[in-house]
């Protein structure tokens, strides 16, 4: 396959049209890029690391012999407008192929085992299952009492999950390919960090289930019920059941009653939204439906003056590596500014405050 052909097919993948694609690459209009993807006309160096930019792929894309099938990306709720979608998908598995490239420069790639689902066939998949899975996966990963505070960090640390943060319309995306599982939060200031606890511990759940739910080709859209028992797993992983049961104890009255205000104090010790949890407590104590659904609607008019930290872009595992791979002369400075998303003279920067460091040894086992 040409380069022509190539370019077409990133373009189209992104969503843009040739017109889009020539005024974001600085070319003289859809003529310039019909002539490029047409083969007519063979493009410069810039104009091809420029394309390359834009569409989020890396130039080893242009001139490798096979193109990789594209992975599939489970969303949980995507922008409503199509041209965004791909645009957030092809700058997320840019991200995932990035981090990919600086473990395989710092030989840093790592072959992890994550819990498994004792039930592995779809259709027979059910609650007891995701709630069996939920604690399995807490216990395994030494969660502790508060699962919220050390899931993001046990993920990235010790499983090795890519997870990044973008700003965009919609909620989460996790997918696993050749460069390992990865997740995809939003990062946007209407989105706050108990609600991307809750997508995290969901978008999990698909990962773990990976091999149950997409045995077939084109399995790429999850079931109403998939949907429904990833939210089963992540309310009890966040939850878990017997210390929900003790906080309600501690905090309701004699009558079994509890106020919304202690109900928003065990949210924010969970770091969950008070929604979560009176969906979790629905399931727990066997409420009625209605009456779940009352309270729900009460709380939507709730505003709590609870902090909400914003995320990083990067996992620190990836800028890390990163650093290290600049350091060992494994990557460029312009390719260790693309990776971060700074400029030349940041990058510069990075290597003026490390000198010496490669040189710096302590001892730590007696000679």
């Amino acid at each position: 396959m040409d380069i022509g052909e190539r370019l077409k097919i990133a373009r189209e993948a992104i969503g843009y049209t040739q017109t889009e694609a020539a005024q974001k690459a600085g070319l003289s209009g859809a003529p310039a890029i019909s002539e490029l993807e047409s083969n007519k006309r063979e493009p410069k160096f810039s104009q091809l690391s420029k394309l390359a930019e834009i569409y989020h792929k890396s130039m080893e894309f242009f001139f490798s012999e096979n193109i990789s099938a594209e992975p599939i990306l489970l969303w949980r709720s995507s922008p409503d407008n199509e041209t965004d979608r791909k645009k957030v998908e092809a700058e997320f598995k840019e991200l995932c192929e990035q981090y990919h490239k600086l473990e395989v420069l710092t030989d840093e790639l790592r072959e992890v085992r994550l819990p498994e689902p004792d039930c592995k066939n779809s259709n027979e998949f059910q609650f007891r299952d995701a709630y069996s899975l939920a604690h399995k996966t807490a216990r395994e990963f030494s969660l502790g009492d508060i699962p919220s505070e050390s899931l993001k960090r046990v993920l990235e640390e010790k499983y090795y999950i890519k997870i990044f943060h973008l700003p965009f319309e919609g909620s989460a995306v996790s997918t696993i390919d050749q460069f390992g599982c990865a997740i995809l939060l939003n990062s946007s200031e209407s989105t706050k960090e108990w609600r991307r606890n809750y997508d995290l511990a969901h978008e999990l759940f698909h990962l773990l289930t990976w091999d149950v739910f997409r045995k077939k080709v084109g399995d790429c859209v999850p079931s109403d019920m998939e949907e429904k028992l990833a939210n089963a797993f992540a309310s009890a992983l966040l939850m878990p059941e017997e210390l929900l049961r003790d906080k309600i104890r501690q905090y309701s009255n004699d009558k079994g009653q509890i106020s919304f205000d202690r109900l928003n104090d065990i949210a924010r010790e969970f770091d969950v939204s008070l929604e979560a949890l009176l969906l979790r407590l629905h399931f727990v104590y066997h409420k009625e439906e209605s009456e779940t659904a009352k309270y729900i609607e009460i709380v939507k008019n709730i505003r709590t003056p609870r902090q909400s930290a914003a995320p990083g872009k990067f996992p620190e595992r990836y800028c890390a590596l990163a650093e290290r791979a600049l350091r060992e002369g494994k990557l460029s400075l312009l390719q260790f500014a693309k990776f971060m998303d700074i400029s030349y003279k940041k990058a510069q920067e990075y290597l003026t405050e490390d000198e010496g460091f490669m040189d710096e040894k302590i001892s730590v086992v007696n000679a």
